[in-house]
């Protein structure tokens, strides 16, 4: 079964897939992950997004995993650990221009598609009840007011360590809104039966609950 949840960045989106998982024995498959430990990898080892000729050179023989241990996500990169860095402030800013390149999303597609052929999956992103995944058995498309959303970034990135003011973190969300929306391939929107479920000043077990009625109703 594929349970489809996308939404736009700080939406809380990953946060409801991993709990909706675990209710319901599922894998929580976190696609934002993968593109932003691909991005890791290519800024890692020199390769800005602009160099398409390397990228698609290195994506020839890229060995990307998607391992579990318990029910935490790990993205494993020619033999390299790239979860500890996905949230690093380099990543977010460049992050959107990788997932553009579509030898990239060429290559995570297959990767999410093979994955759940043997699994179980609640899968978020952008892109998912519209393109990964249009058959999925339930789409969510959730939402947030974009202020409640720049709060829960910021505490986030304060946890990291990071030092970033809320209106920088809100204009970070705003930038990669659009970009996300605007983008020539699969860009963010709501799959037409999708159903809508606004975060922004719901609790989490609200959230949680009212999908799985949803869910439980198919």
């Amino acid at each position: 079964m594929v349970i489809a949840i996308d939404g736009q960045s700080g939406t809380g989106k990953s946060t409801l897939a991993g709990i909706l998982a675990k209710r319901l024995n599922f894998k929580s498959l976190n696609t934002g992950m993968i593109y932003r430990a691909i991005a890791h990898y290519f800024l890692s080892t020199g390769i800005n997004p602009e160099d398409l000729a390397k990228i698609e050179e290195c994506l020839k023989t890229i060995n990307i995993e998607i391992k579990f241990k318990g029910d935490k996500q790990y993205i494993i990169i020619n033999n390299i650990d790239c979860t500890p860095f996905v949230s690093s402030e380099d990543v977010q800013k460049n992050v959107s221009l990788f997932s553009q390149i579509l030898p990239i999303r060429d290559k995570i597609l297959s990767l999410q598609r093979e994955f759940a052929l043997y699994n179980d999956i609640v899968v978020e992103g952008r892109d998912i009840g519209t393109h990964v995944f249009p058959n999925a058995d339930v789409k969510f498309f959730v939402s947030c007011n974009i202020d409640v959303r720049a709060e829960r970034r910021l505490k986030d990135l304060k946890q990291l360590g990071q030092d970033i003011s809320l209106q920088q973190v809100k204009e970070s969300l705003k930038s990669r809104d659009l970009l996300d929306t605007t983008r020539k391939f699969c860009p963010l929107r709501r799959a037409d039966d999708a159903i809508d479920i606004d975060t922004s000043y719901k609790t989490i077990d609200e959230c949680i609950n009212e999908m799985l009625l949803y869910i439980l109703k198919g």
